[in-house]
């Protein structure tokens, strides 16, 4: 589930630098104290606990054939999930020399075992499929290797899952375990740039925020192209707009914040920053009285982004203005199939019974506001769901796992993930920088968690074999995971009050947005109403007239 959240927080695009609370102070602290319990655990297996012959180690191999595009994988041993990862529509597992990626690196105890793998993914021929596949093996008195084989062969681009299971040396194997062991590479120069960047853009934020808007508009300016510039002009560009009645040096900060978020082509968050861009010059445009201009914004924005209602909405209120009714109804009628948590959805609801209005239609116009109505109450039923979800589960689980967990084909597949009422409030709340802290402090609970209850059971494992095994390890060995196991358990008991703090911060956050965003749903209900009234008023009025003539 990590892979999933931080793909959500790369397409966000407002950044904030804010000092550490004593719940990140303690968060940090005890992620340093787990990563030294970590490698301690890794230096015992690797340096005394080897002639055991516990390891299990996992790869995946694709065909190379190009007839599937990956783009989930689930790994269960003995229905215990182990690994869950998610792969972006352009990122495909990295292989090494030998064709493999390597999955797992766990530990079994000797005896029966159950492997079972789901994967999602697209077909040369552009289906969407899912497969499972089991394989049962028997664990022995070496390090066992299973390599999966993923294919499929043209024509009908069927998956086929094939296990390949081979007793091993323990030198054979490398000791890298992709999922628990491993940490952030900090000193790689991409990060460093990365680092850097994110560095200068606080410092120009800095300055924004205190009101020297050309000192911050210089440090942006001396900044290489990329993400972080990108944001920083947008950011620059609401300043603009707020203080000048003349939207000119807004459009040029968002015009140059475009041309930065362009140098990272291909980038997720750089492409939905590009949009929100042009939805923000388009309806400056608009509030200028410049149509055309704005109009050309507007239809640049991408169909299958968290700006794309709103854009929509307002290219219908430019085409409006224009005189093209039919056509803003269209730019409408797109943007309510999106959910209402999106900006512009709601709107677009009503703008329909406008629309119809402009357009001398006035029994399509009720039937519109009618629906708008309908809408809008049905959507207070689903945040009254949500928010009881919340407070019975919590909210990390009811808005950021159960994306996931509840139907992950939709997840995946393209643009219908837009459609999910779930993941757009998700999406919408992590607009702002407090709430990806709150979130972002749970999800690395989560994977602290994930990683110490591996632990539990690799501890276990080397246990058992310990007490039955005949090959010479040290007499210290079985002390020392003893001691382990203590400190394991310990760790998961402070990490357990951790995260009952984060969550608690995090389920206060996200009621009163879900509270917020059914403010919204009554305010557009009450507009809705007052149309249908008038609506109503006017055509009582036209029949009362026409029995006067």
């Amino acid at each position: 589930m990590t892979d999933v959240f931080i793909r959500l927080l790369a397409v966000l695009f407002f950044c904030s630098a804010a000092a550490a609370s004593t719940l990140d102070d303690d968060i940090a602290a005890f992620t340093e104290d787990a990563g030294r319990h970590s490698a301690s655990i890794q230096s015992l297996e690797s340096n005394q606990l080897r002639p055991l012959g516990t390891r299990l180690t996992v790869f995946l191999t694709l065909d190379s054939g190009g007839g599937l595009d990956l783009d989930s994988l689930d790994l269960f041993i003995d229905s215990r999930p182990v690994v869950s990862k998610v792969y972006a529509l352009q990122e495909q597992p990295v292989l090494n020399a030998d064709g493999a990626e390597q999955l797992y690196v766990g530990h079994v105890a000797r005896g029966d075992h159950e492997l079972k793998v789901v994967v999602t993914a697209r077909s040369a021929d552009g289906d969407f499929v899912r497969r499972e596949a089991t394989h049962l093996f028997t664990k022995h008195s070496r390090a066992l290797a299973v390599r999966l084989n993923l294919s499929a062969s043209a024509p009908d681009f069927e998956p086929r899952v094939s296990f390949d299971v081979k007793q091993v040396s323990e030198e054979e194997i490398a000791f890298d375990d992709p999922d628990v062991n491993r940490a952030p590479d900090h000193d790689s120069p991409s990060s460093h740039a990365e680092a850097h960047r994110k560095a200068r853009f606080d410092l120009a934020e800095s300055h924004r925020n205190a009101g020297r808007l050309q000192k911050a508009g210089e440090i942006l300016a001396a900044m290489p192209e990329g993400y972080w510039a990108a944001a920083g002009y947008l950011n620059l560009a609401s300043d603009f707009a707020r203080e000048d009645l003349d939207p000119s040096r807004a459009l040029v900060a968002l015009r140059v914040a475009m041309a930065m978020a362009k140098a990272e082509d291909g980038n997720e968050r750089s492409r939905h920053l590009h949009d929100e861009a042009l939805l923000r010059a388009g309806y400056l445009a608009y509030r200028n009285g410049e149509l055309e201009k704005a109009i050309g914004f507007l239809e640049s924005v991408s169909l299958d982004s968290p700006s794309t209602p709103r854009a929509l909405y307002v290219h219908g209120l430019a085409l409006t203005e224009r005189g093209n009714h039919r056509a803003a109804m269209q730019s409408w009628h797109r943007a309510r199939k999106f959910p209402l948590a999106y900006p512009g959805a709601a709107e677009a609801w009503i703008g329909m019974g406008r629309g119809y209005d402009l357009a001398g239609y006035l029994g399509q116009a009720g039937e519109a506001y009618l629906a708008a109505n309908a809408a809008c109450e049905s959507e207070r039923v689903v945040l009254r769901t949500l928010k009881d979800q919340v407070r019975n589960e919590g909210a990390y689980q009811a808005l950021v796992a159960d994306v996931k967990a509840s139907d992950l084909e939709w997840f995946l597949a393209d643009s219908r993930s837009m459609q999910q009422p779930r993941l757009a409030y998700l999406l919408e709340f992590l607009k702002k920088p407090q709430a990806q802290r709150a979130v972002g402090r749970v999800a690395a609970l989560a994977a602290l968690e994930k990683r110490l209850t591996t632990h539990s059971h690799d501890l276990e494992v080397f246990a058992g074999a310990l007490k039955s095994s005949q090959a010479s390890v040290p007499e210290t060995a079985v002390t020392k995971v003893t001691q382990l196991q203590g400190s394991n358990d310990r760790y998961l008991k402070r990490l357990a009050d951790l995260r009952n703090a984060a969550e608690e911060e995090l389920d206060k956050q996200v009621l009163a947005f879900l509270d917020h965003q059914d403010q919204r749903m009554v305010f557009a209900l009450n507009k809705t109403e007052q149309q249908i009234a008038h609506l109503y008023e006017y055509l009582a009025l036209e029949s009362l007239g026409g029995r006067g003539q």
